[in-house]
């Protein structure tokens, strides 16, 4: 994936002597549910650190590259134990120490114990010559990861591959901070305003499209992936990578996947026609329906093999069937959804990373992480992302307007596109020329 490169008035927190700066509030070690939140199998981490991870492991996972968490927050009896493990082994400056409070009882001091690092992994493990730490060394400094100095080859007598920590909020040495945890963007009908949606369940609404609740305040188990709204816009759903489905407005959650997030973690939500049920898609080509919302068919079903893992749902707007596209740019067709073509042919710069279908179901949008759109059946190209534009964070959804006529991008730091006749309410700038970036079949 090629970006461009942040502006100079950016001071990247991603330095080898910069190191996180822990959770106000919180003791290392014995931070409480409340302000920790599941990224991955076997990984929590702090809820500002959470969703910068999560499209740090979605990128990576959409790009095919093999790349996972051993460990991301760990409790102060951890910490204890791994401190006594490497000191019988006699390498007692491999972990970190183990301080004693005042009342004798022990004091954790690892950056796990704030759920600030993370320990990566891979298939055949992370060392310094694998694809995954390559990957790492290219693009977790985007998102706000950071590989300590001591870490790093020849840094200090224990070296790791795969030791990396947040630094998002600008670490202790003060520097730039790195938002990356909007998931989505969600129209109003009639097409006057949008709600951003972000992996922590905040809903930031736009025009007149109204907030009717979010997850802000709440105690979040896992990672928001995605949102669709009602069509008459009465309510939406949020839905984690859990296949957790949350209801705001006057809809309710009317059940759930409960899907193990490990190889198979939701990635999307589509809403039926009726507003009485949704589809949920997992990245391995799983569909649910839920509700109203009638299963018509899946890769995972079908056998259908993936070369890429799904990333986007769209459903058609009769809720007589739906699309699924991959982050290599396949469209998969269901039900009374057809075929319009894909991108699986493009030159892969970068991954799709969202589908949005057009209002009479006759076409699609496909954007990838650059910015770049790719119109297929009656849906109009319309521009993409200038060359021009730096992006600081990748594009992660796309939306279309009511007539057709335009539509959004949004990126993971919040900053809103708009091309055709859509109206820019917040969120950034709109592009005054049209470039050639993406494809109209």
């Amino acid at each position: 994936m090629t970006f461009r490169t942040a502006p100079a008035s950016f001071d990247s927190p991603v330095q080898p002597d910069n190191r996180p700066n822990g959770v106000a509030g919180d003791t290392n070690g014995l931070m409480p549910s409340r302000d920790l939140v599941g990224v991955a199998p076997g990984c929590q981490a702090a809820r500002a650190a959470a969703p910068s991870l999560g499209l740090l492991l979605a990128t990576a996972r959409d790009e095919g590259v093999a790349l996972g968490t051993e460990q991301c927050y760990r409790p102060l009896s951890e910490q204890v134990s791994v401190r006594k493990r490497w000191t019988s082994a006699g390498n007692s400056a491999c972990a970190a120490p183990v301080a004693t409070a005042p009342s004798g009882a022990p004091k954790g001091t690892s950056m796990h114990g704030w759920g600030e690092a993370a320990d990566f992994g891979a298939p055949g493990g992370l060392t310094f010559d694998s694809p995954g730490y390559g990957w790492l060394t290219t693009h977790a400094g985007r998102f706000g990861w950071n590989h300590p100095a001591w870490a790093r080859p020849g840094g200090s007598l224990c070296p790791e591959a795969w030791h990396w920590e947040w630094v998002g909020d600008g670490g202790t040495m003060g520097q730039s901070s790195v938002r990356a945890d909007v998931v989505g963007l969600l129209p109003a009908p009639d097409g006057l305003g949008y709600s951003i949606v972000t992996s922590l369940g905040a809903v930031r609404s736009y025009g007149d499209a109204t907030t009717r609740g979010s997850l802000v305040q709440s105690a979040l188990g896992w990672l928001i992936a995605g949102a669709c709204r009602t069509p008459d816009g009465g309510g939406y759903w949020l839905a984690g990578v859990d296949g957790s489905v949350y209801g705001f407005g006057d809809v309710r959650s009317l059940g759930s996947t409960r899907a193990k997030p490990t190889a198979n973690p939701v990635v999307g939500v589509a809403a039926a026609a009726d507003g009485k049920g949704y589809w949920l898609a997992t990245s391995a080509g799983n569909v649910f329906g839920i509700g109203t919302a009638a299963f018509h068919g899946s890769p995972a079903a079908s056998g259908s093999p993936l070369t890429r893992p799904i990333v986007a749902i769209a459903n058609t707007p009769t809720g007589d069937g739906y699309w699924l596209a991959d982050s290599g740019g396949r469209v998969f067709a269901y039900g009374g959804a057809s075929f319009y073509g894909d991108a699986s042919r493009r030159a892969h710069r970068s991954p799709v990373i969202s589908m949005a279908s057009t209002p009479d179901g006759r076409g699609y949008w496909l954007a990838d992480a650059e910015g770049r759109v790719f119109a297929h059946g009656d849906a109009p190209f319309l521009g993409s992302i200038p060359h021009r534009i730096t992006l600081r964070e990748p594009v992660v959804a796309i939306a279309g307007t009511s007539d057709a006529g335009g539509y959004w991008l949004v990126a993971a730091d919040g900053r809103v596109f708009a091309f055709g006749d859509a109206p820019l309410y917040g969120g950034g700038p709109r592009p005054r020329t049209i470039e050639a970036a993406g494809t109209r079949s």
